[in-house]
């Protein structure tokens, strides 16, 4: 939980592993911890473009799980491929869901895609 605390982007579990370097650490107990974080509302996981999950801790600077409903896009950087949260205008989330009908949408996702400051 710290190592994701810590960290300002969000880590896949081979990089939590690594970071990790823990041999006593079962590479399927870190997933079912990860997933019960993400279960418990402490964390969430997003896909990369090449369908591999990564994981962030919900924080107070970032987006707040207890003030807000997780309302943050996620920049990837395309050089790095590092994805960092930040927070949104929850008017950015609204639909018209006039134009909805017949579908249901369990979540939605921002992604903004450029280049982070550390690769500029």
């Amino acid at each position: 939980m710290e190592l994701l605390t810590g960290s300002d982007v969000a880590m896949s579990h081979a990089q939590i592993s690594e970071l990790l370097d823990d041999e006593t650490i079962d590479k399927v107990t870190l997933y079912r911890t990860l997933n019960s974080f993400v279960e418990k509302g402490l964390a969430h996981k997003v896909a990369t473009e090449d369908r591999n999950w990564l994981y962030a801790i919900y924080d107070d600077h970032a987006h707040n799980h207890k003030n807000s409903s997780h309302n943050h896009a996620h920049f990837i950087c395309d050089d790095c491929e590092k994805i960092y949260c930040f927070p949104i205008d929850e008017k950015l989330l609204s639909i018209n869901r006039q134009n909805l009908h017949g579908f249901e949408i369990k979540q939605q996702e921002i992604r903004l895609h450029g280049r982070c400051p550390v690769c500029i």
